[in-house]
């Protein structure tokens, strides 16, 4: 009978331990993926600054995505960018725009971005300038 308590104990005990290291393990997942997000959203605006050229974008479509962060929309908007000094381009980009912004993106605004025109298709390449 002892030994059934022992097994019963060290399972137990097992268990439990199991079950720390598992929450510890989605806590530090938790904590962990979204400063890796930051980081790399910030190298992003780093490149492009270093290598963007200024211009100026039409807004030719905006649609809501339905997702928000941080009771911000997602949008996805097709722009036509337009930089002096080299043919204008469309791209679509999907971004979280703030609330106090959204007056300033719609549709057949223009709005101020900063653009790298030697990658026109990539959409992290284009950045927009709100004020």
């Amino acid at each position: 009978m002892e030994t059934g308590i022992m097994i019963t104990t060290i399972l137990s005990i097992a268990i439990t331990c199991l079950s720390l290291l598992c929450g510890l393990g989605i806590t530090a997942a938790a904590i962990a993926i979204p400063i890796y997000i930051l980081r790399k959203n910030q190298q992003k605006l780093q490149d492009l600054a270093a290598t963007g050229v200024p211009g100026e974008a039409t807004i030719l479509q905006l649609e809501d995505t339905g997702m928000r962060i941080n009771d911000d929309p997602r949008v996805a908007v097709t722009l036509e960018v337009r930089i002096p000094g080299y043919p204008p381009y469309q791209v679509r980009k999907t971004m979280t725009i703030p609330m106090i912004r959204m007056s300033q993106v719609q549709v057949g605004a223009v709005v101020g971005v900063l653009a790298d025109p030697s990658q026109p298709n990539n959409p992290d390449k284009v950045g927009l300038l709100l004020r």
